[in-house]
């Protein structure tokens, strides 16, 4: 027995020995502090390795290693992490190679120095001879979607059989397009289902985005927080920005999240809310956090700026979703029509992702807040490339588009970006209409900048943006009485 043990302590030794020694770990990890702070921001205080696992997702005939780590950082001087535009969260979760729960000791309001931040990392290194070699920190991967057929049926595909044999479709089974004209239209049935219910209750619906979304990853953080204040807060899945905003047009939802461009057109009734007509009841409650053009392609093709998307294979986002309508508009913006592009794929992100993966797209364009975590996710597999906008697209967006605004994605917001990219932004909006009362709204703002909110404890990187000096930031639309007196009363006092 003791032979035994001592060869389990001989083989432990080797593998947490394996890779690169302390004190290249330590040097690494501080060099990708300063590419995105300067040196006087943080330093790093401690680092404790943590174990060691090879990289799944390594090229082939590429020995990669996964340094895990704990490591505590010392704040150098006043920083406030939540700022929209300069490096904060985002940038210092991808250069930890953290997820939103690997990091703690942020405070809402900014930090002061000698405060000590907490985290739990990892870094991917490469084998090159007898030397490891710093790759783009690891950051953490979405969970894989289920597959058709796995599991065993849910109960939502069950109520679509049982709905396809109620409307005699054929017997062996409907066709694919026929279950999703049921899948859809049950969806939205389901919703306003559960917004009724929901007020019948007295709580407070929302609606968020699709499940594995970041609107829904905000909103699920934000019912979190207000449950533990006593407000009930309901989040329904949608479609997306644009479905948001017609569910809250028709009462189904009190409370919406949507892009503030998006919700200019549908106070307006234009563009895709023209056959609706003008919603003069929709208002702001808070603009939360930027959501700036992402323009990806690959790092290792000639892409370098969008003009260069004539003629070649781009994915704008879903169908109906605020994000096409505005991936569209910056596309004007250059002088692109979507006639000028090779192929138009109509692509969820992460679907969107794989496919410029395995080369079956040359770019894709996004608009969502920062980090993505897809984005970073799909970046330890291949290396990406964020495109620049032009400088007079963004003036002519700016000027056509209402809510939006120009915007610097500050360096390091992801793994290999070496430098700050100029872009545009517009804002996540929360929104309502005329269902809740002011005393409700303010209640309800007075809330949402809480000071004390452990957003990174509930999995949302971009709820640590929120702050009053941006609340009414790129709008759109009017702002609530109810939010305004609330913003008012979280100004500090003059003097």
């Amino acid at each position: 027995m003791r032979h035994i043990a001592l060869l389990a302590c001989l083989l432990l030794l080797a593998a947490c020995s394996r890779g690169p020694d302390q004190a290249t770990l330590e040097a690494d990890l501080q060099q990708r502090l300063q590419q995105a702070f300067s040196p006087t921001t943080l330093s790093l205080a401690k680092l404790q390795r943590r174990g060691s696992a090879s990289d799944a997702h390594a090229p082939p005939g590429e020995e990669r290693l996964v340094i895990y780590y704990d490591a505590t950082l010392k704040v150098e001087q006043e920083q406030d992490f939540g700022t929209w535009d300069s490096p904060g969260v985002a940038s210092l979760i991808s250069a930890l190679g953290a997820g939103p729960r690997g990091l703690s000791g942020i405070d809402s309001g900014g930090n002061q120095a000698g405060d000590l931040l907490k985290a739990h990392g990892s870094l991917i290194y490469r084998k090159q001879g007898n030397a490891w070699q710093a790759v783009v920190p690891q950051g953490f991967s979405t969970p894989r979607a289920a597959q058709p057929g796995e599991g065993g049926a849910t109960p939502r595909e069950t109520l679509v059989t049982a709905i396809s044999t109620a409307l005699n479709l054929s017997p062996g089974g409907t066709g694919t397009e026929q279950r999703k004209i049921i899948s859809d239209e049950l969806e939205r049935s389901l919703a306003n289902i559960q917004g009724r219910l929901t007020r019948l209750q007295s709580g407070y619906p929302l609606a968020s985005g699709p499940p594995s979304g970041q609107y829904a990853r905000f909103a699920q953080a934000l019912r979190e927080l207000l449950s533990q204040r006593g407000v009930n807060l309901h989040v329904l899945n949608t479609e997306g920005g644009l479905d948001n905003l017609r569910l809250l047009r028709k009462g189904e939802v009190v409370l919406a999240l949507s892009q503030s461009d998006a919700a200019h057109f549908a106070v307006g009734g234009v563009g895709p809310f023209e056959a609706d007509g003008p919603n003069l009841n929709l208002r702001a409650m808070a603009s939360l956090y930027p959501e700036p053009v992402h323009v990806l392609v690959r790092a290792d093709g000639p892409l370098q700026s969008i003009s260069d998307l004539r003629g070649k294979r781009v994915n704008l986002g879903l169908p109906g979703s605020a994000s096409r309508l505005t991936a569209l508009a910056v596309l004007a913006a250059h002088d692109l029509q979507p006639e000028d592009l090779g192929t138009v794929a109509a692509l969820d992100l992460q679907q969107g992702l794989s496919a410029l993966r395995d080369g079956e797209l040359d770019a894709l364009v996004q608009i969502i807040g920062a980090p993505a975590d897809n984005i970073r996710a799909a970046s330890e597999s291949f290396a990406l490339r964020l495109l620049p906008l032009q400088a007079s697209a963004i003036s002519r967006l700016q000027q056509e588009r209402p809510g939006s605004f120009a915007f610097t994605l500050p360096a390091g917001t992801y793994p290999q970006q070496g430098s700050a990219l100029p872009t545009l932004a517009v804002s996540s909006l929360l929104l309502t209409n005329g269902q809740l009362t002011s005393r409700e709204v303010e209640l309800l703002v007075r809330l949402l900048f809480s000071l004390d909110s452990p957003w990174l404890q509930y999995g949302s990187i971009q709820g640590t943006q929120l702050s009053p000096d941006n609340a009414q930031r790129g709008l759109g639309v009017p702002l609530h009485e109810g939010a305004e007196k609330a913003l008012q009363a979280l100004k500090p006092p003059a003097g």
